[in-house]
Parts: C-alpha cells; structure tokens; sequence
C-alpha cells in the first residue's frame, strides 16, 4: 500500500511540471448488501485523481458507509482508504463517460449484542459514470458500482452502490494566458519562386498546444499574410486536440505575386488562424507568425524539373515580343516546313538581334552551381530582357518563355558546361527523319522528338546554336542511360506552377523586322541545307512521289513539289498537291483537286473541308 501512495506522490509532482489536470470527485451514494444480512444504508466515496493523458486517471480515494444489518449485527460503519485507476471520455460536447475502480484498506466498527468490536482487511471497488459536463471544471454524474470488503476466514461483505458524483476539475502547471500556443518550425526559407506550390507542399511544421479549460474538436489551422497571400488558406483540420496536449500539422500558403518583390532574403509577418468548437461553441484564435524567405531568384539545383517555374509564357512584355516575332516568321511564305523550326529561329535570330547576349554570373556561375548543394541566382526571363544578358539557364529561360508563350513547347538539358533548350516538333516520333537528317542529334520519346538549341552557343545565332544543341544530344543519346536530365516545361509545370515575375517596367527595345527577317531566311536556309537536302535526297532514293512532295515542299520547292505530287494518284498526294496551291493562293486551282478527290473518294471529309475553304477564299 505505501509503494502506492509513493507512485500516485510522484504522479502528483510530476503533474506540475507538464501542466496536467486533477480531478476531485465527490460521490454521496447507498449501499444495497447483496446479502440480506448486512442490509442496506448511505455512504460515500471522494477521490483526488491526477489526469494522465486527458483519458486516464490515477489517484487516491477515501470512503465511509453506515449500515443497518438485519441480523446479530446491530450496526456496521466502514471507513477506507486506497488508490485507484480510471478511464473517462467526452463522445460529444457535454456528455460524460467513466469507469473505473479503486482497491485499499478498510475499517469495520460493529455493534453485537450491545457489544462494540472492529476488525480491517482490504477492500475493492468498481464503478461506472454517466453525466453532463456543465463548464469545462464542472461535470455532474449519475455513478453505479460494486464494493467488496475481504472478511477473513468469512464471506466478504458485498454492496451494489447508487449516487450522484461531483467531477470537479483543477489546472496544476501553467495553461498559457491564450487558448493556443502554436510554433512554426521551417526546414528552409520559402522560396517566392515556388509561390504556387506552398498550397500542396509545406511551408513548415506548426505545433499547436491546446490551452483551453477543455478538449477541442474540429480544428481548422488557417494562414495569411496580408499583402502577400491571395487568401487565407487552409492547411489542415484536425478532429480533435486534448486539453495540454499537442498536435504537429503542416503549414501551406496562397502566396500573391507580391513575394516576387523579395529581392533580397527577409521574413513575412503572417497570422495563424485557428477556428474549432469548444463545448459545442464555434470560436476563432489568431496568432501571429514570421516567415522566413529566400529573395525572389534564389534556386536550389536539386529537382532540375523545377526550373519551368521560372518559364514565363503569360508575361505581356514576352508575349508582346514573341507575337512580334511569329507575325514576321508567318510571313516568310515557307508554310509547309516545320512551324516550330521556324518560330525557333525566328525566337533566337530576333533575341540576338536586340542585343541580348551571354554573360556569366559571376556570383553564381550555371557552371559551378549546376551540381553544386548551395543556392543558385537564376533570373526571370523579364530580367534578362532588361538587362539584355544572363548566364546560360537566364538565357535558356528566356528562350523557352518566348517559345511557350506563341504555343511552341520546350524543354531543358541542363548539362555540365552547356544548357540546351529543347523544341517540341510536334511531330509523331517516326516522322523524324522527314525533317531532320540526323535523328540521332534528336531527343526522341513516345509522342514526339525534340532538337536542340545550346545556350552556349546563343550569341553565334540560330544555326550554330542548333549544331552546338545537336553534338551535344548525340553523345548524350550514345552514352548509358541515365546520363542527362530530361525536363519537358509543360510537365512539369503540373507541379512547379511558373511564378508571374512582372518587374518594374520592360526597357527591351526589339530589333527592325527588315533585320529579323533577313537573319531568320538565312537561318531556314542553313536548315534547309544541312538537313532538308539530305531529306530530300532520302525521298528520291525511296521513289516515292509522295515523299517526295513533301520533302520538296517542305523545303520551301513548291514548283517541284507540285510536280512530284503530280506524278501520283493517291489520295494524300492528291491532298498534299491541293495543299500547295493553297499556299501558292492558287484557289480555282486548290478547288479544281479537291473536286477530282471527291471524285475519287466522296466521302472524303477533308477534301470537303478544303474545297469550302478554297472556294471561300476564290471569291
């Protein structure tokens, strides 16, 4: 009995230290003797528990009865004394379970025959508690249970008792002067780049520690940082926190394009809001909070993927100038060649032009950052249009920016002393060899192939670019798998949104389109040379007239490519011959054979749609 007593002392001690809840019960009950013999009379019971856990209890009890037998005993009084454990929940707001029970010494005093006499042994007891919780200290119980007191060399004396409790609950330790306490731990800095995926990924961990006089449930954790957050939005909800104790939830964020304006690493003043029901009551704290942050053009090299957040297609100034661009290479008349061949050119030609050049960090140099585990400095493709240079991933950025915002897909190569942008052809991947040479100088996957333009060689222009991008994509293709990073941008925006960097205003002055155009014609024309001819050349030795048509005109030959698509009767051919004289403007002609391959085929619902539109525009 003493070693516990000894433990419920340390239990007690120990409760000040970790801001646990006491519990004092006070239960006035009858006792109905399960034998008739010991009858039946009033007692009571009152425990001093410790709360352990907020669903255990652990304490000591002491209890009396008087009660009037209905034999040779005249009178019996019980008093006693013992420990206990015991279990309680709150299912709902107010309602109150409990069960439990207690073991310990005890003292009988009866009268026999007029005759006094005492005798003690030990004692145990269970019960069960059912009431209503009033405040979060005081709860009133309906309570029932058993008692048994050991009689030596006898039967026991047992009773069912009955009453009403009293569950009165105290605080020992300090609660804290707010109902929360919540600490936000960070594992990094938030990067402004990264502003869109703080909604799906953490910004760090909050511990939040209930100081309510009572359980809460329906925990709803909310972050806002005026300015910078478009909305306070939710992290997390939570079904229940226990009084004193803690829970560790992550933290997200709906940042607004104003973090972009970071440009050095500082810290956000936000507030945490937390709303729950507390006894059945809606309430709302708010605490404040600080965010570190990295400034606006910080990058970790560890997901090369995440590099598309920084691609921009939707900025006006970019948009302005791609738009630019395509309407000067749309007018260059070769129609049926490769539509992203051309916009590339027409993309790198047009930023040479206007005098946008390479110039290595010399802070953060793509060289040595590239595999390297401290930050990197990458700019927004507005900044490299400001300044009019960047290291090879600035001007890399730039160029897919430019690309993606007049619909041209990219994706990057980011190699140890080079970084290739990557052109989406938008071609079926065995088509490949009809409009380039070398495939092996192609990125080839399961939708389409890709060639390459080298941010190493960006101020030699288009042409050397290409050749640069493709000695780099053949050794890459010759050497083991898995020695180069892939990164399609329209991927993997999925996960790295592209953070909407607007700048103070742009001061990039484009080039004269009489300078454009010349530069493009010169890069289609290099093109056209070093991989069309040799296409060409492939097509003839096929003896294919189809193949041959098309090769011809995607050459910008389309004299010969008419002759060639004349030279055979198939349906495509045909087609492709209509095709021609619409480019060539040639209407009467372009309606004349869509006519011969309805003819032929009418059923043929292209053909119908080209002899609409030709006839349309013949008018």
């Amino acid at each position: 009995m003493k070693k516990v007593f000894v433990f419920l002392g340390a239990v007690f001690a120990a409760s000040s230290v970790f801001a646990l809840d006491t519990a004092l019960k006070i239960t006035p009950a009858m006792y109905k003797a399960l034998d008739a013999d010991y009858g039946s009379g009033f007692g009571g019971f009152a425990q001093f528990d410790a709360d352990l856990f907020g669903l255990f209890t652990a304490g000591v009890e002491v209890n009396a009865a008087s009660v009037t037998p209905e034999g040779i005993y005249e009178s019996m009084t019980f008093a006693g004394a013992g420990a206990g454990l015991g279990v309680y929940y709150f299912p709902f707001a107010h309602l109150y379970l409990g069960a439990g029970g207690a073991a310990g010494l005890y003292q009988v005093s009866t009268k026999i025959n007029s005759k006094n006499e005492s005798a003690s042994d030990y004692y145990w007891r269970g019960y069960a508690e059912i009431g209503y919780r009033f405040t979060p200290e005081m709860t009133l119980a309906a309570s029932g249970g058993y008692i048994s007191y050991n009689v030596t060399d006898n039967d026991p004396y047992n009773y069912i008792t009955a009453g009403l409790t009293l569950r009165y609950t105290m605080s020992i330790g300090k609660s804290g002067s707010s109902a929360f306490n919540v600490n936000l731990e960070q594992d990094e800095p938030a990067f402004p780049l990264f502003m869109s995926a703080y909604q799906s990924c953490p910004l760090g961990t909050l511990t939040i520690r209930n100081n309510e006089g009572a359980e809460i449930k329906n925990v709803h954790v909310s972050f806002r940082a005026g300015k910078y957050t478009k909305s306070t939005f939710e992290s997390v909800k939570v079904g229940r926190i226990n009084k004193h104790s803690s829970k560790e939830v992550p933290l997200y964020a709906d940042f607004s394009s104003e973090i972009l304006r970071f440009a050095e690493d500082g810290k956000i003043s936000g507030e945490l809001v937390v709303d729950y029901e507390f006894l059945g009551k809606k309430k709302t704290a708010v605490q404040s909070c600080v965010i570190s942050v990295h400034n606006r053009n910080a990058f970790s090299w560890g997901d090369s993927n995440a590099l598309a957040a920084f691609v921009d297609s939707n900025n006006t100034d970019i948009l302005k100038f791609a738009k630019e661009v395509s309407g000067t290479v749309n007018g260059l008349g070769y129609a049926a060649m490769n539509k992203n061949v051309q916009m590339a050119a027409g993309i790198m030609e047009a930023l040479r032009l206007a005098g946008v050049k390479y110039s290595e960090d010399k802070v953060t140099p793509y060289t040595s950052f590239r595999n390297g585990e401290e930050l990197d400095s990458i700019q927004y493709p507005l900044q490299t249009m400001n300044v009019l240079s960047g290291d090879y991933d600035d001007l890399g950025i730039l160029v897919a920016s430019c690309l993606e915002s007049i619909g041209v897909g990219t994706g990057f190569l980011p190699m140890e002393d080079d970084f290739v942008v990557l052109v989406n052809l938008k071609i079926k991947p065995e088509n490949a060899s009809s409009h380039f040479a070398d495939t092996n100088a192609l990125i080839i996957d399961d939708q389409t192939a890709w060639f390459g333009l080298s941010m190493k060689a960006f101020e030699k222009g288009f042409s050397a670019s290409r050749r640069a991008a493709a000695a780099v994509i053949k050794k890459a293709n010759s050497a083991a798998e898995g020695t180069y990073e892939f990164v399609n941008v329209e991927d993997a925006w999925t996960t790295y949104a592209a953070a909407a960097f607007e700048g103070n205003g742009s001061v990039f002055e484009t080039a004269a389109k009489s300078s454009v155009e010349k530069a493009v014609k010169a890069a289609i024309q290099d093109y056209i040379n070093s991989d069309m001819e040799k296409v060409v050349a492939r097509a003839r030795a096929s003896g294919d007239a189809n193949k041959i048509g098309m090769a011809l005109a995607r050459s910008g030959r389309y004299a010969e490519a008419r002759s060639a698509f004349a030279q055979s009767n198939s349906i495509s051919a045909m087609h492709n011959l209509a095709n021609i004289y619409m480019i060539e403007r040639n209407y009467s002609a372009a309606a004349a054979q869509y006519k011969k391959i309805l003819a032929k085929a009418p059923g043929n619902k292209s053909a119908a749609r080209g002899l609409s539109k030709a006839e349309y525009f013949a008018l």
